[in-house]
C-alpha cells in the first residue's frame, strides 16, 4: 500500500562491548544491573514528568508505559477509522502514534490536525498514554533536520492549540529515528551534532509545553549507548528536567543489552520505544524484511548474538522499564505485526506472546493510569 511501512532497522558495523557497572546480578548470561528502589516523586506537576529512572502521572503515581506503536497514517482508512479501540482490548496503557507533518503521496487520503486532535481525545477515553511521534526523517543521518524542518511544526500555533489540549497525560517524540552515531564516519562529531541538535529542539519546545519529550537513540533508534555519554548533559539543559530516553532493541549485531546496564546505572529514565521479533537488513540497496529472528524461532537468519525480544521483556520487567511493541499492524514485515487485520480478535502468535504471556504480557503488566481518572 505505502513505501512508508518500510523498517529501515538494519544491522550496519559494530558490536557495542560496554560492561554494565554498579551492583549487579546475572540475567541468563550478561550482567544486569540492579534496578534503585523507587522513592515517591519531590514534586508533583500538571503533566506527565520524570524523576530519576521513572515516570510519574500527575497524582504521582510511577508509571511503567508498557503498550504499543500503531503506524496510524500507514492505515489509509484512517481518519475514516482507527485500530485504537481494538487496541485498547490487549491491556496496553500507551500507544506510540505515528504522524507526519507531510506523508509524502498524494494519493493517501487526506488527514488534519483536527483528526490528530479527535484521536488523542479517544486515547484519554481509553485511558491509554499517547506518545505523538513525528516519522518524516526515519533513519535519516543529518540531526540538524530536526530543528530546520521538525520542530517548527511542534511550534506552530494550530498544532499547539491541539498539543496543548491534551499536555496533562502526552509525551511528544520530535522525531523517529534520526541521527547517526556508530554508523557516521566520525561518531564524535555525529554525537556531537546530535546533542546539540536536540538542545535547540528541546529550548524551543519549552517555550510552549511542559510535557515529557522523548528522545529516540540515533542509528535508527539502536544506539542506546549515546545517553549513558550524553543523557545527564540533555537533561541539565532542559529547564523542566523532563526528558524520555528511547531505544529501538533491533540489536541483531549491537550488544543492547549492556548499554542498557550502563543506562540504568546511570540513574536515567529510559523506554525500549520499539521492540520486535523480526529485523530487517539492507542487501544491495534493498530492503530484506524479516531478515534477522529476535524471537529464537528459525525462520530466517539468526543474530549475531543471542539476543532474543523475549529474554529483554523479561529484563524490563524486573527493571521497571517500559517499552512499546513494533507494531500493531500495518508493517511491511506480516510477522512483525501483532494481529492480522487490526483486530485483536485476529492476533498473530507474536502478539498473542506480547498480549497474554504470564511474565510480561501486557494483560498481566500493564497499569493504566490514575491521571485518567477511574
Amino acid at each position: 500500500m505505502s513505501n512508508k511501512l518500510f523498517r529501515r532497522q538494519f544491522l550496519k558495523a559494530g558490536v557495542g562491548l560496554m560492561t554494565g557497572v554498579g551492583s549487579a546480578v546475572l540475567f541468563g548470561d550478561r550482567t544486569s544491573v540492579l534496578a534503585q528502589p523507587a522513592s515517591q516523586p519531590l514534586h508533583t506537576k500538571n503533566t506527565l514528568y520524570t524523576e530519576g529512572r521513572y515516570l510519574y502521572d500527575s497524582s504521582g503515581q510511577k508509571i511503567i508505559l508498557q503498550g504499543i506503536n500503531l503506524p496510524l497514517l500507514d492505515d489509509w482508512d484512517f481518519p475514516q477509522s482507527d485500530k485504537l479501540a481494538e487496541l485498547e482490548k490487549t491491556g496496553a496503557n500507551a500507544v506510540r502514534i505515528q504522524w507526519y507533518k507531510d506523508y509524502g503521496q498524494p494519493t493517501r487520503p487526506a488527514y488534519s490536525l483536527q483528526d490528530l486532535d479527535n484521536f488523542l481525545a479517544k486515547c484519554k477515553a481509553n485511558k491509554i498514554v499517547p506518545i505523538l511521534g513525528l516519522w518524516d526523517l526515519t533513519c535519516q543521518s543529518d540531526a540538524t533536520l530536526l530543528n530546520a524542518q521538525l520542530i517548527p511544526w511542534w511550534t506552530s500555533e494550530p498544532v499547539l492549540a491541539v498539543l496543548k489540549k491534551h499536555q496533562q497525560y502526552l509525551i511528544v517524540n520530535p522525531a523517529n529515528e534520526l541521527g547517526v552515531y556508530r554508523w557516521a564516519d566520525n561518531s564524535e562529531e555525529a554525537l556531537e551534532a546530535y546533542k546539540t541538535s536536540y538542545q535547540n529542539a528541546i529550548a524551543s519546545i519549552r517555550q510552549h509545553l511542559q510535557v515529557p519529550i522523548a528522545i529516540d537513540a540515533p542509528d535508527c533508534g539502536s544506539s542506546i549507548e549515546v545517553f549513558a555519554k550524553i543523557g545527564q548533559e540533555l537533561i541539565d539543559s532542559d529547564p523542566e528536567h523532563n526528558l524520555l530516553f528511547s531505544g529501538h532493541a533491533y540489536w541483531a549485531g549491537y550488544d543492547g543489552m549492556s548499554h542498557l546496564n550502563a543506562v540504568i546505572a546511570a540513574n536515567l529514565p529510559i523506554i525500549l520505544g520499539e521492540i520486535a521479533n523480526k529485523q530487517d537488513e539492507s542487501i544491495a540497496n534493498k530492503t530484506a524484511y524479516c531478515y534477522y529472528d529476535l524471537d529464537g524461532i528459525q525462520e530466517n537468519h539468526p543474530p549475531q548474538n543471542d539476543f532474543s525480544y523475549q529474554a529483554l521483556l523479561t529484563m524490563l520487567k524486573d527493571q521497571e522499564i517500559g517499552w512499546l511493541a513494533w507494531c500493531w499492524w500495518k508493517d511491511g514485515c506480516a510477522q512483525r505485526e501483532m494481529t492480522r487485520n487490526g483486530n485483536f480478535s485476529d492476533l498473530t502468535p507474536y502478539g498473542d506472546d506480547l498480549v497474554n504471556n504470564p511474565i510480561y504480557g501486557l494483560k498481566a503488566t500493564a497499569q493504566r493510569l490514575t491521571a485518567f481518572g477511574v
